[in-house]
């Protein structure tokens, strides 16, 4: 009889003294029996298997093969070569000098930061509770033992695992540990998680606190001895032929603390937003309770939606939710009406909340069967119960996402290098025209300068049109999701809820505080969706009032002018901020962006707020970051709690039910708390709008200023302008001979 009781220990995280407190016998016998396992009587080994959740008579069997890691190929192979090329095309090609002028055109610099963006592989992002296994199955996704484990609360880091060959040529070590100040912040002072820093060896450097192998993140990455040790990230190289295809981001565990602001959980909300794929791990036993559902309905709301990319790509393809320690105790009936259970559970709240944006947002039906499909279960020293979670896995990696990845990066470089070409070319032809009568502009000038305090004046009522019309908007945003928590938060309401939805009394008291939730959500999001359309055209008004200024001009063309860019100059004036409020909607009437493209990185700007690169619908991210973690993660596990006991009998159950939880609802001021964060959604965009805003006045500033340059009567404007056109061809030259051709790719 070998059994291989070291191996299922390993396997399951535990230590030597673990299983001897739950055997009740001395850490030396652990070790002893672990070497000679033939020698354990029949009656320890059974209770010693049950630790593992393994039978004797499957401890017997002959042993099933390991479980191999994931291996989707080299998907990107193509793909960075083409981008080598292009940054070899960059590379040969004479400088182009970045133009002192208001809002400047791309550069090729512009055009090489992008193409890192492009070089980076898609994140894996792993979550759930702290006792759900996540680091276990990262190891078995990797196939290596190389992240700690543990059944107490283990990671308390954000794990970075990156391939071998992505390590800098700089950087020695297996294991990086950095603090928090390793992090650019947002203008709210939390951690922008950028990967690409992963790179910048003197910010590495500065803010490292430990590097070193494996064991460095045993002692610094984990809950325990080292506490004190101020480690926010770590960053792990491992040759692991699944991080051929992505990245893997193993997340400290979400608490089980109520109020949800653990700094494992501040950890593990701020990295979620950076994920392309989510796998949410939550235990078989008691699969997706309420907490998981108020969390994986945040993750989803996160999450980018690749089928906008492609048409392809599987509904809800890149969300994985895995029922972890699927030992043998759970028979293999149970585990397969797992999905079952808890797709029907987690449907019910999601279906009129997160999953009702979605299809809006993908413009495709999800069905209960489709969020059934994203269903897992993971129990490594049985293959069998990991199988379809490999497959499907290895799938989403080697295929679909590389599709989408590749369709979204042919679409903007072929946008990046027509509309910049165009760009060049008109601004080109307006300094040629400026040079050969340099008289008619000084005489436009002039005017333009006589006409400035009108020009300011307009402005400044426009601008203030802005912050009125937000001012009210806001008014009315709130004021429609308080009639609507109203109607919603009574207790006929909410029983009748509970009879249409709810058969079965434990599952209403599990999960109709979520449901509520999610009603209140969406409905907050759609009145805030509505109310930021009907901002834009006050805000495209502010904005048009520069051009209106050049429009009065005499004996103008203004298809040969100089051009003042006000929305490149606004764009620019956003600049580190990632809540920008309404200004998303704005935003997304930007068509394809055109030549904004690379300026202020848009591109990242508009992807960190949900907006495709194509146009289409924003997404109101920033009010979700603001009121879609701690708080409401805190509402629904509380509320969950607060059921345990029962009162006022004589009443149906469902109306004892609707009373409890529209009396809990009202103590925690749950409407309140929306409210809340639907003001500073509007406050976000009254302060976003004047950064943009001072930005546009600086610029035009700037603008007359370079007006007056070029056309003094001196020989020095002259040559000036002269200058300009020279730098302004090498520019349309450089973006017109980009090597990139137009390969009109279908999906």
């Amino acid at each position: 009889m070998n059994i291989d009781l070291l191996g299922y220990r390993q396997n399951a995280g535990m230590g030597q003294v673990e299983v001897a407190n739950a055997l009740d016998i001395s850490k030396m016998q652990v070790n002893l029996y672990e070497q000679a396992p033939d020698t354990v009587p029949a009656g320890l080994l059974e209770k010693w298997l049950q630790i593992f959740g393994v039978d004797v008579a499957t401890a017997m069997s002959a042993p099933i093969p390991p479980l191999k890691g994931i291996a989707p190929g080299t998907p990107y192979t193509e793909l960075y070569r083409k981008l080598n090329l292009l940054n070899q095309y960059i590379g040969d090609t004479p400088p182009v000098d970045k133009l002192d002028i208001p809002t400047p055109p791309a550069t090729p610099h512009d055009f090489q930061q992008q193409l890192k963006l492009y070089k980076q592989k898609p994140n894996v992002v792993l979550t759930g509770g702290f006792d759900a296994g996540k680091s276990h199955m990262a190891n078995a996704l990797l196939g290596s033992k190389n992240l700690p484990v543990g059944y107490q609360p283990a990671t308390r880091v954000i794990t970075f695992v990156r391939h071998i060959e992505d390590r800098p040529k700089w950087c020695k070590e297996d294991v990086l540990i950095v603090n928090e100040d390793f992090w650019l912040k947002d203008e709210k002072g939390k951690q922008i998680i950028d990967l690409l820093l992963l790179d910048d060896q003197e910010r590495c450097e500065k803010y490292c606190v430990h590097a070193g192998s494996f064991d460095t993140l045993q002692k610094y990455g984990v809950h325990g001895e080292y506490e004190d040790i101020a480690a926010h990230a770590a960053v792990v190289y491992i040759n692991s032929p699944l991080l051929q295809a992505c990245n893997l981001i193993d997340l400290p565990g979400f608490s089980d603390q109520s109020d949800e602001v653990s700094k494992d959980v501040e950890k593990a909300n701020s990295a979620a937003q950076i994920a392309d794929v989510v796998v949410y791990a939550s235990p078989a036993k008691g699969h997706i309770n309420d907490q998981d559902m108020r969390r994986i309905s945040n993750l989803l709301s996160l999450l980018p939606a690749k089928e906008n990319e492609s048409s392809n790509f599987p509904t809800l393809g890149n969300l994985f939710i895995v029922a972890t320690h699927a030992d043998p105790s759970i028979s293999d009936h149970q585990l397969k009406e797992i999905p079952f259970g808890a797709a029907r559970r987690l449907y019910k709240p999601l279906n009129e909340g997160v999953l009702k944006t979605r299809r809006e947002q993908i413009n495709r039906a999800i069905t209960q069967e489709d969020l059934r499909t994203r269903f897992f279960t993971f129990w490594s020293e049985r293959p069998d119960r990991c199988q379809q979670l490999f497959d499907n896995f290895t799938k989403i990696l080697s295929e679909f996402l590389p599709q989408t990845h590749l369709f979204r990066i042919e679409r903007e470089i072929n946008a990046i290098k027509e509309a910049n070409t165009e760009k060049y070319t008109k601004q080109i032809e307006a300094y040629q025209n400026t040079l050969a009568d340099i008289d008619s502009r000084r005489k436009q000038l002039q005017v333009l300068q006589e006409n400035e305090a009108t020009r300011k004046q307009e402005t400044q009522q426009k601008r203030n049109k802005v912050n009125q019309s937000t001012r009210e908007l806001q008014l009315n945003s709130r004021t429609s999701f308080q009639r609507y928590t109203e109607q919603l938060l009574t207790v006929d309401a909410v029983e009748k809820i509970i009879r249409n939805l709810y058969d079965d009394k434990k599952e209403a008291k599990e999960g109709l505080s979520g449901y509520l939730v999610e009603k209140l959500q969406h409905e907050a999001e759609q009145i805030i969706k509505v109310n930021s359309d009907k901002l834009t055209p006050s805000i495209e008004a502010f904005l048009g009032s520069y051009q209106e200024a050049l429009l009065k001009l005499p004996n103008l063309d203004i298809s040969i002018e100089i051009p003042f860019d006000a929305k490149g100059a606004f764009i620019g004036g956003l600049t580190g901020l990632t809540s920008i409020g309404a200004l998303s909607a704005w935003a997304a009437t930007l068509g394809n962006l055109g030549g904004y493209i690379l300026v202020a990185k848009l591109v990242s700007l508009l992807s960190a707020l949900g907006i495709s690169i194509g146009g289409g619908t924003a997404a109101v991210i920033s009010f979700i970051a603001a009121i879609g973690g701690p708080i409401v993660l805190g509402i629904g596990l509380v509320a969950a709690l607060a059921f345990a006991v029962w009162g006022l009998f004589g009443e149906s159950w469902q109306k004892r039910l609707a009373k409890q939880i529209v009396k809990y609802f009202e103590e925690q001021r749950v409407s309140d708390k929306f409210a809340d964060g639907i003001d500073q959604f509007w406050r976000d965009t009254i302060k976003s709008f004047e950064k943009g805003a001072n930005a546009v006045e600086a610029d035009w500033k700037k603008y007359i200023e370079h007006l007056r340059e070029i056309t003094s009567p001196t020989i020095e404007s002259k040559d000036r302008i002269e200058e300009i056109i020279k730098i302004l061809e090498a520019g349309k030259d450089f973006f017109g001979g980009i090597p990139w051709s137009n390969t009109n790719l279908k999906d």
